[in-house]
C-alpha cells in the first residue's frame, strides 16, 4: 500500500518512465490550435444559456426539476437582465482587447520600420 506522502513521487517517476518510452511524443508534436476568428470570438461573447440543462439527477428528480423550471420562469426578467449585462460586458471587453491588439501590431510595425531605417533607429 502506498502512503499519501509517496504517491506524488511515484506518479512523477511513472510519468518520467512513460516519457522515456515515448508515451507523450504525440502530445508534443501536435500543432497548436489556430487562433479563433473575430466572428467566433463574438459568438462566444454572447451568453445563451440552455434551459434544457436545468434538471435534477436524483432518484425522484422530476418534482425537483419542475420546481427549478418554475423558478426559472418566475425569475425570467431577472435572468434576462443578468444575461444582457454579461453579454454587454463580454462584447465590450472583446472590443477593448481587439483595439489593444491593433495598437500592439501598429507599435511593432513602427519599431520594425525604425530598425530598418538607414540610421539604425538612432535618434
Amino acid at each position: 500500500m502506498t502512503a499519501p506522502e509517496d504517491a506524488v513521487a511515484r506518479a512523477r517517476a511513472a510519468a518520467a518512465e512513460m516519457r522515456a518510452q515515448g508515451a507523450y511524443a504525440d502530445a508534443r508534436a501536435a500543432e497548436p490550435a489556430a487562433p479563433a476568428t473575430e466572428l467566433k470570438l463574438y459568438q462566444w461573447a454572447i451568453v445563451e444559456p440552455d434551459v434544457s440543462w436545468v434538471r435534477s439527477t436524483r432518484r425522484f428528480g422530476a418534482p425537483i426539476t419542475a420546481l427549478k423550471r418554475l423558478l426559472l420562469r418566475l425569475l425570467v426578467q431577472y435572468h434576462v437582465q443578468l444575461i444582457a449585462d454579461q453579454t454587454r460586458f463580454n462584447v465590450t471587453l472583446l472590443g477593448h482587447v481587439q483595439r489593444l491588439e491593433a495598437r500592439i501590431a501598429e507599435l511593432e510595425a513602427r519599431l520594425g520600420e525604425d530598425d530598418e531605417s538607414p540610421a539604425g533607429g538612432a535618434r
